[in-house]
């Protein structure tokens, strides 16, 4: 039941005022009041004698009552980490989720060193056109990178792992079907340097059309000149060395010419090193090309054109080999139309991968799936 409030009488309310101005203009107040003012004083002393003690021995609630002001989330200050979806690097929440960068970079001789392969999270090898491959090398966000490529031309199965993972996608121009492809993605984030040149730069020190470059500040620009939000792909699952090491030092895939590849594990490190023809493969600022997971996925390919560009199965499923912690593993890959590339057992269970880079070596010939050779 709601108590109701009596209104005062204005007559006995003025009289009781006029009493207390008699008494205190009369110098009676204090000596009436003052066993009582003394007693709040007291009080008041005893209070702030209390605080301070329960600040000396908790200073963190003491914080929390006395400066809620201030107070933030615990997971702001003490920089509690998650997984970052790209490559499972553990970063700060706000950093998990951010717009990858996928850049086209050729892999011709004449291209090498290539600028840049060393800091990406994740890269995907295929054929192209020639028995040449190329190379679709994705960054994080924050990933600082000076220099990427030289950058080279779109084709179609690279621009469709590129939409699975909702990237912003830099090339120079592009085949036909890629260009076609391109166009049909409403939401693509389609970052071509032809029309979009100020992105990217040509070098003085390199001869067309192995010269063109971009860079973190250049494609951070351009997320911003055309408002691209981060969009959402389905992210591997990732997990840290469980210490235990594989017998599989080396493993070689049979790309052709000078564009054989072999990865040579180092147990100590847990890493991968990559070779090409033979030789430790670098950037151009001497940086070691290195993986934590080597993904060797076997699908189809076929002619399209008199010039011999390649159609390359992205969906479906297939055959795949994974290479991690020095062990070798048979797994399937399978990908939806405008899906991220997922990696499962043979009996439909996640495949989980190490954190850090991982590299996918695209064949599509079972006559050249890898060779792998045990430690001596």
């Amino acid at each position: 039941m709601q108590l109701q409030r009596k209104p005062l009488k204005h007559k006995y309310f003025m009289e009781d005022i006029n009493r207390i101005i008699e008494r205190f203009d009369s110098g009676k107040f204090l000596k009436q009041y003052w066993p009582y003012l003394s007693g709040g004083v007291v009080l008041v002393l005893l209070v702030s004698f209390g605080l301070f003690k329960f600040a000396i021995s908790n200073p963190n609630k003491a914080q929390a009552v006395g400066s809620l002001a201030n107070t933030s989330d615990a997971s702001t200050t003490t920089g509690d980490l998650v997984p970052r979806k790209l490559d499972g690097i553990l970063v700060k929440s706000e950093d998990a989720d951010l717009q990858p960068f996928a850049v086209m970079v050729e892999m011709h001789p004449d291209a090498r060193p290539l600028s840049g392969i060393s800091k990406a999270s994740l890269v995907y090898e295929a054929p192209v056109e020639g028995g040449i491959t190329r190379l679709m090398a994705v960054f994080d966000a924050t990933t600082t990178v000076e220099g990427v490529g030289p950058v080279r031309s779109a084709r179609p199965y690279f621009v469709e792992w590129a939409d699975g993972l909702d990237a912003v996608y830099a090339h120079v121009g592009g085949s036909p079907e890629a260009l076609n492809r391109i166009s049909g993605l409403l939401k693509f984030r389609n970052l071509d340097e032809m029309g979009m040149g100020k992105y990217f730069w040509r070098s003085a020190q390199r001869s067309a059309p192995h010269n063109t470059y971009t860079n973190q500040e250049l494609l951070l620009s351009a997320i911003d000149a055309k408002e691209w939000k981060p969009g959402s792909f389905d992210a591997w699952s990732f997990d840290d060395a469980t210490g235990t090491r594989g017998s599989i030092a080396s493993v070689s895939v049979p790309y052709g010419g000078s564009y054989n590849v072999r990865w040579q594990y180092d147990s100590d490190l847990d890493i991968y090193n990559r070779y090409e023809s033979g030789k430790l493969f670098k950037d151009a600022d001497s940086s070691v090309v290195q993986a934590k997971n080597i993904l060797v996925m076997l699908t189809e390919q076929r002619v399209l054109d008199d010039y011999g560009r390649l159609y390359v199965r992205t969906t479906g499923s297939g055959k795949a080999i994974l290479y991690r912690n020095g062990f070798e593993q048979d797994v399937r890959w399978s990908r939806s139309p405008g899906g991220n590339l997922q990696v499962e057992t043979s009996d439909g269970k996640t495949v989980t991968m190490q954190r850090g880079t991982t590299w996918i070596e695209v064949v599509t010939d079972a006559n050249k799936m890898p060779t792998s050779s045990p430690s001596s």
